[in-house]
């Protein structure tokens, strides 16, 4: 999402949204400094027993076209990440690890995503990438898929093969994903590579209701498709999701703005059965916070991975590209 409410509230006079930069035109290493962040602001408590903080991460760049970072994928060893913005961009990265906690990150790449032509699309309509997911079980070295908010659609990249020069291919997705408010359509996407559902895609919408108030969803599979629709937490909205390994069940990331705390998020966990509903129930909460209580941003990416200590969650922020008041912020949990 490009834009978000709290900031507006905030510091209205801050909240204009620099000219879209021409985008690069080519792969690009850049310099990106990470300083430590905490997770509560007040000593370490705060935390449900079902989450380990595990590291935050405050990123910064000079290079203009940094930021807006909406969905976040991890390589299946926990080493790697691939992000993508909501001007159109790649960025890639290395995670620095010690002693088992998110320490920093290295050989960060930036570059534009291309269309089908392989050229750089810098239209707003055309690059508003809000999400990212790896294809099949071989992860960032396979292909790519990138769910686009503004004109709603799915693309497909082989970015194990080409990288950045990955051009951008067409997947079909059910129509009622275009029928949201605008700037509010697909939000969120994954596609499970093992479990019950493994080959269905899913994606949950931004501000796409039911009747209800609940946002809808979506499951498909070679012509198939089946609608669900998640009730909202409080004023929470969906943006972002991940499948956790074993592919039975996925976890949201979802951001709220209720004054006079400001920006809120939430992590839910639904299990498969749960998505096959047509109504998923309120699935579990694993947290929900305030900024005045923690050290969040506008959380809209996240990814899971698994290594020797269980399953690792990791969530990136959209700083609408409003450092003023906004932050590239990165965090990693562990889920117990």
């Amino acid at each position: 999402m490009r834009h978000c409410g709290w900031v507006i509230v905030c510091c209205l006079a801050a909240m204009t949204i620099a000219p879209v930069q021409p985008a690069i035109s080519d792969e690009t290493a850049i310099s990106v400094s990470a300083s430590p962040r905490g997770f509560a602001r007040f000593g370490n408590g705060g935390l449900p027993s079902g989450l380990t903080f595990l590291g935050g991460l405050t990123l910064t760049s000079d290079n203009k076209h940094f930021g807006g970072f909406s969905g976040l994928e991890v390589s299946r060893d926990g080493k790697r990440f691939v992000s993508v913005s909501d001007r159109g961009h790649w960025l890639t990265g290395r995670f620095v690890y010690e002693q088992g906690r998110l320490k920093g990150i290295a050989d960060t790449r930036l570059a534009p995503i291309l269309n089908h032509k392989g050229n750089n699309d810098t239209r707003n309509s055309r690059s508003d990438a809000e999400a990212v997911a790896a294809w099949n079980s071989r992860g960032l070295k396979g292909k790519l898929i990138v769910a686009f908010e503004r004109r709603e659609r799915v693309e497909q990249f082989n970015f194990g093969k080409r990288g950045f020069k990955a051009k951008a291919k067409r997947l079909r997705s059910p129509k009622a994903i275009s029928q949201g408010q605008r700037n509010g359509e697909i939000e969120a996407l994954g596609r499970f590579s093992e479990g019950p559902l493994k080959g269905w895609l899913v994606a949950v919408s931004e501000r796409n209701f039911a009747k209800d108030d609940s946002l809808r969803g979506w499951l498909w599979r070679k012509g198939k498709t089946r609608e669900f629709h998640i009730p909202r937490h409080e004023d929470y909205l969906v943006t972002g999701l991940a499948i956790l390994p074993g592919g039975e069940e996925i976890i949201t990331v979802e951001r709220s703005f209720k004054r006079p705390v400001l920006v809120g998020m939430a992590l839910r966990r639904f299990s498969v059965e749960d998505l096959q509903q047509r109504n998923t129930g309120p699935g579990e909460l694993l947290f929900s916070g305030k900024l005045t209580s923690y050290q969040i941003d506008n959380m809209e990416g996240i990814a899971a991975h698994r290594d020797e200590t269980g399953t690792i969650i990791t969530v990136i922020s959209d700083d609408n590209f409003n450092t003023s008041v906004q932050s590239t912020v990165m965090f990693q949990f562990r889920l117990n």
